[in-house]
């Protein structure tokens, strides 16, 4: 049972709370019960408390009064003072507002006084206007009185005044009064134009369509009225430059164009002037540049005495660069002469020009700058007339000479030794060896057999290119400028189709047609002495070569001439120089336009190639002649034929050969092409002994070796007899070579497959009828050249021998024969595979053939 807690201890614990609100600290007491008997004793105590706390109160009170006292009185004074204060500003607000209503009485008097002065303002600016527009209406009413006396600068000046007194009136300028005065100025100053266009087209009348011209000083209206007044007139009316540029073209219309154009007819109209008037009628009888500069002149004389300078002059202006346009078109131009016959007279038409622009410049004209330009540059004007004209010479003859043909001669000359077989092996046979060609004989040289120096069109058209190419002609395979895929395609050493090589560099033919023959000449003949042998053939050209080089001709002459002492000194001279450049644009346009001139000739890039060939030796003759021609030549030596042609000519002597090689090769390449795909329609030959692949491969045959005959026909016209040959055994080869290929590729052939095949070996074995020499005098039987220029004709004679013989026979080929000149071991070896079963005999063969071709 908690212990009892008295009422004193509850009575303290409960002030103590109320008072400091503090916790009582006695765990008995916090936690005793209040009952119902303690409460008055705890009212008493609060009590109790509450009087104590009062009478501490009273103490305080009693002890702090007099200060008390103090702050009062001083805060009743302060009351006093701000209620002062308040009244003070009351007052001050009352004065403020009575001094703005005095504000607002001035600013309203101010506002009016203003307002007065304004109004008094406007009535004297109104009473000035007022003046300024009585004395603009009497300046309009003393110009209109002007006019009327025609005094027409007088009016004009007056009008000026008003004008000027107009821009004065300010803000009254756009009144309806001032714009009744200038709607009346303006109606006199319109009057005033059109009485000055009156007089300016009485003075000066030009009739267009009767193509005449009067000038008159002065003429008689209501006073006399002169030029020099109008051009006044007009000049303060602002007007002068548009009838100026009028009269301008009138007078170029009515005068100077009819008499400076040459109509239809060739009919120029003749200038008369008589007195004041100036016609252009009836036609003149001399043509001539000088009789129209002579015009010209007097035309312009006439303006300038009966015009004033300030009519003149301006006029020059608009009317000079006219003249001189039609006067360096219509006469100029077509008097520059196409060669040096007329350099004198174009000489003399130049000083009458210059004479001209004297003239003009005398007269204090301007606009003749054209004209002296082109007198400057006369030498420049002359050299394009020339490369225009020599082009367009060269292009009118084009087609006409690409029609006509002709056969030239090659001459080339070699050093070869007796037993050689150009000789055909005969020591002392001069006879030449057929196709066209003829042999000088000459003193024996002591030389190297077959040594020569072929050019590049030599190595292609000639066919004198060995297996393995000299080191000179490697050379000049390998110095050709601007090879492109084409050349090497055509005419290096390494051709696309492995059938396709260059033919011997021999022209004479091989007699051996054995074909377990190796292909070569013979070891066993030596050379003991050399002769000197002229070889001659001749091909087909047109008669563009010769056009080409007669231009160029023409042109070294023209040079020539122009450094005569006649023509030294001449305003064309310093052009003589740039007529070198015409032979390179000649031969760069033939190059241009050759396909489209030669595209009627079936055969026509072998044409281009003749053509191309000529060229290059005519260009290279000429070349060689002005070399040695040179000490003899009297030009300077910057000017000579040999230092300005040389290095032009030697680069496009290359471009033509490059170019003639493309078109030789794109017709080669063509041709192939078109064998290729008669071949290709075999399909590989495989199954060529059934139906009805038997039929195709039969045709693909015949459609080759046609094809190949035909083209002889179309080539033999054109081409020398060595080419022929040479582009012949080209085809051949590559129909040769897409057989042998077909046929290595067959992994099996059945026995009548293998005779099948031997037979179209046989068929294609025709083709050497093409590469036959003719009969000598003596009736000895021609020579068969195939072997010469098919490079594959033994390897295609001995597959033919092949795919007929046995393996013993095949074994012979390789070991006693040239089989293993023309053919890999292992194409022989795939050979035996597909044409024997496996045997011994036939594992045997292969055997010897694969150690013999290690050996």
């Amino acid at each position: 049972m908690p212990p009892q807690v008295s009422d004193q201890e509850l009575g303290d614990a409960f002030l103590q709370s109320v008072e400091h609100g503090s916790f009582p600290q006695s765990e008995d007491v916090a936690s005793a019960s209040v009952s119902a008997d303690a409460l008055p004793k705890l009212l008493e105590a609060v009590g109790k408390a509450r009087e104590d706390t009062k009478e501490q109160i009273r103490q305080i009170s009693r002890e702090a009064a007099p200060d008390i006292d103090g702050w009062i009185s001083q805060a009743r004074k302060l009351q006093g003072d701000i209620k002062c204060s308040q009244a003070t500003a009351k007052e001050i607000v009352q004065q403020a507002e009575s001094g703005k209503e005095k504000s607002d009485h001035l600013q309203d008097a101010a506002t009016k006084v203003s307002f007065l002065y304004s109004e008094i303002a406007y009535n004297e600016s109104l009473v000035q206007v007022v003046e300024q527009l009585q004395d603009i209406s009497t300046l309009v009413e003393s110009a209109q009185d002007a006019a009327v006396r025609s005094h027409i600068m007088h009016a004009l000046e007056r009008l000026e005044d008003a004008d000027g007194a107009f821009k004065r009136l300010g803000p009254f300028e756009n009144t309806r009064a001032v714009g009744l005065l200038k709607t009346r100025s303006g109606e006199l100053r319109h009057a005033i134009v059109e009485n000055v266009t009156e007089s300016w087209n009485a003075l000066i009348t030009v009739d267009t369509a009767e193509k005449k011209v009067t000038l008159k000083d002065e003429i008689e209206r209501e006073a006399t009225v002169h030029i020099g007044t109008v051009v006044d007139a007009l000049t303060k009316l602002g007007i002068l430059d548009n009838f100026i540029a009028r009269l301008a073209r009138d007078l170029d219309t009515a005068i100077i164009s009819p008499r400076l154009s040459i109509d239809a007819d060739q009919i120029v109209s003749a200038l008369t002037i008589e007195g004041d008037e100036a016609q252009a009628v009836g036609a003149v009888s001399d043509v001539s540049v000088k009789a129209a500069l002579e015009d010209i002149q007097a035309i312009s004389e006439y303006l300038s005495t009966r015009l004033p300078p300030t009519i003149a002059v301006p006029l020059s202006e608009k009317l000079v660069p006219a003249i001189a346009s039609r006067l360096i078109t219509k006469w100029l131009l077509p008097a520059v002469p196409l060669s040096t016959n007329g350099v004198l007279e174009f000489q003399e038409t130049l000083s009458l020009v210059l004479g001209l622009v004297e003239f003009f410049d005398e007269l204090e004209w301007s606009g003749q700058n054209r004209l002296t330009d082109w007198v400057d540059k006369s030498a420049e004007i002359w050299l394009a007339t020339q490369k225009e004209a020599s082009i367009a010479q060269l292009q009118r003859i084009l087609p006409k000479q690409a029609q006509q043909k002709k056969m030239v001669e090659r001459v080339e000359t070699q050093i070869l030794s007796k037993g050689d077989a150009m000789l055909g092996g005969q020591e002392d046979n001069e006879e030449d060896w057929g196709a066209d060609w003829g042999e000088e004989e000459a003193a024996p040289e002591e030389a190297n057999p077959l040594t020569e120096e072929v050019e590049e069109e030599d190595v292609s058209a000639w066919g004198i290119d060995d297996d393995e190419p000299q080191e000179a002609e490697k050379d000049a395979i390998a110095d050709k400028p601007e090879q492109t895929e084409d050349d090497v395609d055509d005419w290096g050493a390494d051709w696309d189709d492995e059938n396709s090589k260059p033919a011997p560099s021999e022209p004479a033919p091989k007699t051996t047609t054995n074909p377990n023959a190796n292909g070569a000449a013979s070891t066993s003949q030596k050379a003991t002495a050399t002769r000197e042998v002229t070889l001659r053939e001749t091909y087909t050209v047109t008669a563009i070569p010769d056009s080409i080089l007669e231009i160029i001709l023409q042109v070294i002459a023209e040079v020539e001439t122009l450094n005569s002492p006649q023509l030294k000194d001449s305003a064309i001279n310093p052009a003589s120089g740039g007529l070198y450049a015409i032979p390179g644009l000649l031969l760069a346009m033939y190059r241009a336009t050759a396909a489209t001139h030669y595209s009627k000739h079936d055969a026509a890039n072998m044409l281009i190639y003749n053509d191309c060939m000529h060229l290059s030796d005519r260009l290279s003759q000429l070349l060689a002649s002005q070399l040695a021609n040179e000490p003899a030549s009297t030009l300077p030596p910057h000017l000579r034929p040999s230092a300005r042609l040389k290095p032009s000519l030697e680069q496009n002597i290359k471009a033509i050969d490059s170019f003639g090689n493309r078109a030789y090769g794109r017709e080669m390449e063509s041709q192939r092409t078109i064998i290729r795909d008669h071949l290709d329609a075999a399909q590989g030959f495989a199954g060529c002994t059934n139906m009805p692949f038997a039929a195709e491969c039969d045709n693909a045959i015949m459609m080759t070796i046609n094809r190949i005959a035909d083209v002889k026909n179309q080539w033999k016209p054109i081409l020398s007899h060595s080419a022929l040959l040479q582009s012949l055994g080209s085809l051949v080869g590559t129909a040769l070579g897409k057989f042998i290929t077909d046929v290595e590729d067959m992994s099996d052939i059945a026995e009548d497959e293998s005779g099948k095949l031997h037979g179209y070996c046989k068929s294609l074995s025709t083709l050497s009828v093409h590469f036959q020499t003719d009969n000598d005098e003596e009736g000895s039987e021609g020579m068969d050249m195939s072997s010469r220029f098919v490079a594959n004709w033994f390897k295609f004679q001995y597959l033919s021998e092949i795919l007929d013989s046995s393996l013993a026979d095949i074994k012979y080929f390789w070991t006693d024969g040239g089989l293993k000149l023309e053919m890999k071991a292992e194409e022989v070896v795939d050979l035996l595979k597909a044409l024997f079963a496996e045997s011994e005999h036939r594992r045997k063969a292969i055997a010897v053939i694969r150690r013999t071709s290690m050996s």
